[in-house]
Order: C-alpha cells, then sequence, then structure tokens
C-alpha cells in the first residue's frame, strides 16, 4: 500500500476512463464482495467503458 501511494507510477497506465475501467476489469477476478449478478453487471459496464 504505501508504495502503491509513494511511487510517481500512475496506478492506471492508460490515461481515461477507458484505461480505468480496463484496469478495474483486470482486478475484478478473484473479488468475492460482488454476488455474481453484480459481478456481471459492473464486468458488462467496464466492457462499455473500455472500448
Amino acid at each position: 500500500m504505501i508504495t502503491t501511494v509513494t511511487t510517481r507510477e500512475p496506478a492506471v497506465q492508460e490515461p481515461g476512463p477507458a484505461g480505468a475501467a480496463r484496469a478495474l476489469r483486470a482486478a475484478l477476478p478473484g473479488q468475492n464482495a460482488l454476488s455474481p449478478a453484480e459481478q456481471q453487471l459492473l464486468t458488462e459496464w467496464l466492457r462499455r467503458l473500455s472500448a
């Protein structure tokens, strides 16, 4: 956490909403905070934003 906050490298390598959506989509597998239906809906929204 400290390294992420204190480095100058951006968390998202590609600027703008599409890059952020791609980064979030890549981080979704393996999470368990959302129900399967919620994860499917979020994945669909992120897919559209990353286009």
